[in-house]
């Protein structure tokens, strides 16, 4: 809201409302006169210039006048010549003379108008200029009236007068004192001229001044005071309403714009594309995780996330580009000039790598990364909606990726094609029974010989194919079918333990990704135990791997009472990717699980990477400190095993031992390994 203004101003206005009427009385009248005056001036200056003109005319048909009189003279003092010819110039003579005649008439009116004007009252009387008139008039008609007779005279009068005066007759009376008494009357008439405009230019500025006074006292007077006090009243209301145009087009938590202004931003470039040319691009960031965060550690936590965030992105672009805060864990930035799509990536990447830390949250240090898309202007789109939808596409493919930038293209356009339609058909894949489950064994890092299997999920599906997982599990949450998928999973599995126990096979246990949505209800616990029942196996046969992720999980208290539910009924519980989630000391000494897996990201670094040598050393010494059973995963060459076996680890699995294989492979698997023995009679539970 705007503040209303003080009632100090009020009052100052209305004590000086009397005297600003009378400055405005004494100015409307000054302004008036002065408005007279000019007009005055300038009807006066118009009259002169008529004078002027109108002698000017009237001497330059004397001029011809005599020309014409004396070449009549010429041509009657031929013989032989005609009268014919000579009547035409007659009539001209004549008519010049009426000219010159209608001339003088309207000299005598422009004078007596001139003499009746204000202005020409206020200077003495011009006897010069009107003694010069009257003489030019007396000489001019007399000249006239010699030019009539001579027309009307008979040719051989004009012959005989010709041939004893000749020329001489006019020369002297046209050239001589009647010239003179023209220069001098135009000069005068320009003299007089000159004097108007003085004249008119003296008494308007001496009403400029008075105005002009006039100002500068009600200025200094009346209205400096009040403009100061109307100053500060200003100042005061233009600084409010630039705190709330800055917050109305401010993201109150990161300091970036927010959505609105950023959709403004984008139309106002848009709509400038035709006239600048050149192009823009536009980046769209999501961060990785980010339900986690917030979850797990609260909204202060998620906060400070967000700053961390809103800082690097304004450490990475230049001044002239736009970033803004969309919504939740959305931004977007406006990076004016760019549209290779090499130098864009460039910047995505700089976005990335100030995101990419470790915050400190409640004492933790909480992993940050983000995923970008980006879009270029006018090249993949040229109005608001398409080129946020493209860019758009492009964040869902970075998605994908983890911590990447992905700039649109013609792949990323067939990927999100690709992934939408797989959405459509992950919904009936469970009906249809495309989920097939593979093994992959885990085997003593000595002698290679088998102790268990991890099932992974595979999709058959009917045209593409076998689909590992990386193809379709970061669908299956949008498309509303991991419950089913787990239940396909827990069966599969639980039907294949009991047809290799049939067969007298002992595969060891078997552990199932159970997520957690699963497992903070008995949705999970019910599957397993469905199942089990069903099949007629015990739960030591299973082991139920969980990720770090529940730790900060809202119903974390839940999650560890299943955990503990699992354990009391003989399966295990196994920390899946350890080390690449948020487990503290606290919560690997609190919650209840039997093992631990190494996460094949520090694995494959074993070799060339110290830094992935010393954590992995580390995580085995803290899971004997633990008594915990340790499994590395993603064995993939002989140096990693020497390694990991001479640290102590006992258990891993990997590319090095075997691939996920079906069950009838898993089988053939285990045949090579154990012999066929009759099995104890376990109690079904």
């Amino acid at each position: 809201m705007t503040r209303a203004p003080s009632l100090s101003v009020e009052r100052y206005i209305s004590s000086i409302a009397r005297l600003y009427m009378n400055a405005a009385i004494v100015m409307t009248l000054l302004i008036g006169a002065g408005y007279v005056t000019v007009k005055v001036a300038l009807d006066r200056h118009a009259l002169q210039q008529s004078v002027s003109f109108a002698t000017s005319s009237q001497f330059i048909s004397f001029q011809q006048l005599a020309n014409q009189t004396r070449a009549l003279m010429r041509a009657s003092g031929d013989r032989d010549l005609p009268d014919s010819l000579l009547q035409p110039m007659i009539k001209e003579i004549r008519r010049n003379i009426a000219h010159i005649r209608a001339l003088g008439g309207e000299l005598r009116q422009l004078n007596q108008a001139l003499g009746d004007n204000a202005l020409e009252r206020l200077r003495p009387r011009d006897t010069e200029y009107e003694r010069l008139r009257e003489e030019l008039n007396e000489r001019l008609e007399d000249f006239l009236s010699r030019a009539e007779r001579v027309t009307g005279t008979s040719s051989k009068e004009r012959r005989l007068r010709y041939s004893f005066w000749g020329p001489i007759d006019f020369a002297t009376s046209s050239d001589g004192a009647l010239m003179q008494q023209f220069g001098d009357l135009i000069s005068r008439v320009h003299d007089r001229s000159d004097i108007s405009i003085n004249n008119a230019a003296t008494l308007y500025t001496l009403l400029a001044l008075l105005l002009e006074a006039t100002l500068l006292f009600a200025s200094f007077f009346l209205f400096k005071p009040l403009l100061k006090k109307l100053k500060q009243e200003h100042g005061q209301s233009k600084e409010y309403e630039a705190q709330l145009a800055h917050q109305a087009h401010t993201d109150a938590l990161t300091g970036l714009n927010n959505r609105a202004a950023f959709h403004e931003e984008l139309e106002e470039t848009l709509a400038l594309l035709p006239a600048n040319g050149g192009g823009f691009s536009l980046l769209l960031l999501d961060l990785d995780r980010f339900k986690d965060i917030n979850d797990s550690y609260g909204h202060p936590a998620g906060d400070a996330v967000l700053c961390h965030v809103a800082k690097a992105i304004r450490g990475a672009v230049r001044a002239q580009d736009v970033a803004a805060r969309l919504g939740g864990d959305e931004f977007a930035i406006l990076v004016h000039g760019i549209t290779d799509p090499v130098v864009l990536q460039g910047i995505a990447a700089r976005i990335l790598e100030g995101i990419r830390a470790d915050v400190s949250v409640d004492g933790h240090l909480v992993h940050v990364s983000a995923s970008i898309g980006g879009a270029i202007a006018p090249v993949h789109a040229a109005s608001k909606q398409d080129l946020i939808r493209i860019a758009d596409i492009a964040l869902y493919a970075s998605k994908g990726l983890r911590g990447k930038a992905v700039i649109f293209d013609e792949a990323s356009w067939a990927e999100r094609m690709k992934q939408n339609q797989l959405m459509l058909e992950l919904v009936t894949a469970p009906e249809r029974g495309e989920f097939v489950v593979h093994y992959q064994p885990k085997v003593d890092l000595v002698s290679g010989t088998p102790l268990g299997f991890e099932a992974v999920v595979r999709w058959q599906h009917p045209q593409r194919g076998l689909l590992p997982p990386i193809q379709f599990l970061p669908l299956v949450e949008g498309a509303g079918v991991m419950r089913q998928m787990t239940r396909a999973v827990i069966d599969a599995t639980c039907k294949d333990i009991r047809k290799w126990k049939d067969a007298r096979i002992a595969p060891g246990p078997v552990s199932i990704n159970l997520p957690e949505s699963l497992l903070v209800c008995d949705d999970g616990f019910q599957m397993f135990a469905d199942a089990i029942q069903a099949n007629g196996i015990c739960w030591s046969d299973l082991t139920v791997e969980v990720t770090e992720n529940v730790f900060f999980d809202q119903g974390s208290d839940r999650i560890y009472r299943s955990a503990d539910r699992f354990r009391e009924h003989g399966a295990s519980v196994s920390l899946d990717d350890f080390g690449t989630g948020f487990a503290s000391l606290l919560h690997l000494r609190d919650f209840p699980f039997d093992e631990m897996k190494i996460d094949r990201s520090f694995v494959s670094g074993i070799g060339h990477d110290p830094r992935s040598e010393q954590i992995t050393r580390s995580m085995l010494d803290l899971s004997r400190s633990l008594g915990k059973n340790c499994v590395a995963e993603g064995v993939e060459t002989e140096v990693q095993r020497t390694f990991l076996a001479a640290h102590g680890c006992s258990v891993a699995q990997g590319y090095l031992f075997a691939k996920p294989m079906p069950v009838n492979e898993a089988t053939s698997y285990l045949e090579t390994f154990i012999t066929r023995v009759p099995l104890r009679r376990e109690a079904r539970r």
